[in-house]
């Protein structure tokens, strides 16, 4: 846990290096992002990022469970509709208990007006704790800027 924390903390400084015009920040609103996994309202933040790789840290919350999270995405096609990978490391706080979990997420992603995006694919959740893998469907809005 403490090594997870001390990883959040130091990505921000390479987000000093980095010097582009890319969207930077992304909130997103729906069922199951496919950067924050479980959550209803979530929240990142690109540290690395070119037009078809980004490296980013964030959270997200559902009213019982909230998430902290470290992952990679790679956009594998852009066209009208981009399709997209995600691999993430979560820490996972709730009711419960809090758990560790690797993510994998595949989908597309449909970009509606200036900075607001439709995505729409398959997350799946392996618990390492209890080595356990959930498969889910998203469907997020998402807002960049």
């Amino acid at each position: 846990m403490n090594k997870f924390i001390i990883i959040l903390f130091l990505f921000p400084l390479l987000n000093l290096s980095q010097n582009n015009k890319l969207s930077k920040n992304y909130i997103s609103i729906g069922l199951f992002d496919h950067k924050t996994g479980f959550s209803a309202i979530g929240y990142t933040r690109s540290i690395i990022q070119n037009s078809h790789n980004e490296v980013f840290v964030g959270f997200g919350s559902m009213i019982a469970l909230d998430t902290f999270t470290i992952g990679y995405k790679k956009y594998l096609f852009k066209s009208i509709v981009d399709g997209y990978s995600v691999i993430s490391m979560q820490k996972i706080h709730g009711m419960p208990g809090s758990s560790n979990a690797a993510c994998l997420s595949i989908g597309i992603e449909k970009k509606i007006w200036k900075i607001l995006f439709i995505n729409i694919g398959v997350n799946v959740t392996n618990l390492i704790e209890d080595l356990e893998s959930l498969t889910f469907p998203s469907l997020t809005l998402n807002i960049r800027y």
